[in-house]
């Protein structure tokens, strides 16, 4: 039994350190954005989300009119901040990372990134080599609940990254726009701003799902390890 323990427990913490360090193999495909001449009506970053219509029961569009997106930050160095997150956030992550669509739809991505993202986050909190890096949850909600979801860098940092954003899987379907959608939308616009007003230059995206951001608009890094970037965390 203790030989069990020990086993299972090396294999957990083998399988942890190969995701946390997969990142290494994207290395060449970092996204991008320029955030010099951003403009989020040409790049068409409108904040939207979905509503189930009760008539009908299929997903509509709904634009952000009044902007009533509100934006929550948890830092992981923070523990009150980790405790928060992991009361209000995880559960919304698992129960995203639960549901079941058809591989290859956005929707499967998303539930992808949001399992992958409790993962790294809990990874990195727990101090990786014994350092909890500068990094925040942030997180976008509309009436109260839980739209989109991302992992980034801090605003502090020159050239961040965006490790890992998911919305919320639900109406997310091939072919209906090229962006980010729902509250992801939303909640990248929010981010973007917070870097302008830090006057970062562009802000880098990482991905488990490259593919998933690259048909939104992201473009590859010719030099994805410039001078003052960050690792691939």
């Amino acid at each position: 039994m203790k030989f069990r323990n020990i086993f299972f427990g090396f294999l957990k913490t083998w399988l942890l350190v190969a995701i946390f360090y997969s990142g290494s193999l994207y290395a060449d495909t970092h996204m991008y954005l320029t955030l010099n001449d951003y403009h989020p009506v040409t790049n068409d970053f409108r904040p939207y989300l979905f509503e189930r219509d009760p008539n009908t029961g299929k997903s509509i569009k709904v634009f952000d009119i009044e902007n009533d997106f509100q934006f929550k930050t948890y830092s992981i160095r923070s523990e009150a901040d980790m405790i928060l997150y992991r009361q209000d956030v995880v559960p919304t992550l698992r129960e995203w990372g639960a549901e079941i669509y058809q591989e290859g739809t956005d929707s499967y991505e998303s539930t992808d990134l949001s399992t992958m993202m409790e993962l790294e986050v809990e990874f990195d909190s727990s101090g990786r080599n014994g350092i909890i890096p500068k990094r925040e949850v942030n997180v976008a909600t509309y009436k109260g609940r839980i739209e989109a979801v991302s992992y980034s860098e801090t605003s502090e940092v020159e050239t961040p990254e965006i490790i890992t954003l998911a919305a919320k899987p639900e109406g997310l379907v091939p072919g209906q726009t090229t962006n980010i959608k729902g509250g992801g939308s939303s909640l990248l616009e929010n981010l973007i701003q917070k870097y302008k007003v830090r006057n970062v230059r562009k802000i880098r995206l990482y991905s488990i799902k490259d593919d998933y951001y690259y048909r939104r608009g992201w473009k590859n890094d010719p030099n994805p390890n410039p001078k003052g970037a960050c690792g691939n965390g």
